[in-house]
């Protein structure tokens, strides 16, 4: 754990970060008792902290599947990775097996414009290059449908899903570790990615959790 937050369904209010110390010793403390199957890697509020996390998965000989949601700013507005921190962030990249940016951290991580699903595949290519698959969410750019794009070892294929209006929050992280679990059981990528959404359109019309992903259809 990164951070300790006061949050809920609907805003943070407050973020206090850990010491760089005590997340390296989280680390050693988790693998010293059970090597996990994958990972998922949430919330870094400081570079120091970003610094830890890559100087662990470095030592590793070998790393298991893992997913990096760069979560950057909270829903509700509340901003938790400055943008000079942004390219420590980005030292994970050829650590990791995907990233999981929605448009804004595209746009800041691959210093381009994303304000459609064209941009969210040019930057998604761009991305690519830094050695991890990339999953581009498109919850935050404007359209009837939803349209999430992934560029990864086999090229481009896209996403679509009808949108969901909802002032919740939330869906972004459950996706993540959706996709992390699915590693973890040994399947390839794009199946985890289906089983991700999968998952959290079923929660979604389960009226549980909050979100914008409901039947999903691909297209390379």
């Amino acid at each position: 754990m990164a951070a300790v937050t006061a949050q809920n369904r609907r805003r943070v209010l407050q973020v206090r970060p850990v010491s760089a110390g005590l997340l390296a010793a989280q680390l050693v403390a988790v693998w010293q008792e059970h090597k996990p199957d994958a990972i998922r890697i949430g919330l870094l509020p400081s570079r120091t902290l970003v610094s830890a996390v890559e100087r662990f998965l470095r030592s590793m000989r070998l790393r298991p599947p893992a997913v990096l949601d760069p979560v950057m700013r909270a829903s509700s507005g509340r901003r938790f990775v400055r943008p000079a921190d942004v390219g420590a962030l980005k030292r994970l990249l050829p650590l990791v097996t995907l990233v999981t940016p929605n448009a804004d951290e595209a746009g800041a991580m691959s210093g381009m414009r994303v304000k459609s699903a064209a941009d969210a595949r040019r930057a998604a290519i761009a991305l690519r290059a830094h050695g991890c698959a990339v999953l581009v969410k498109g919850s935050h750019l404007p359209g009837a449908r939803v349209i999430d794009v992934l560029a990864d070892q086999h090229g481009v294929r896209s996403f679509s899903a009808r949108r969901i209006r909802t002032t919740m929050r939330g869906t972004g992280c459950t996706l993540a570790a959706a996709i992390a679990v699915a590693l973890a059981r040994g399947e390839g990528l794009r199946f985890a990615i289906a089983h991700g959404r999968a998952f959290v359109r079923r929660e979604l019309l389960g009226g549980k959790r909050p979100g914008i992903l409901t039947r999903a259809k691909g297209r390379t």
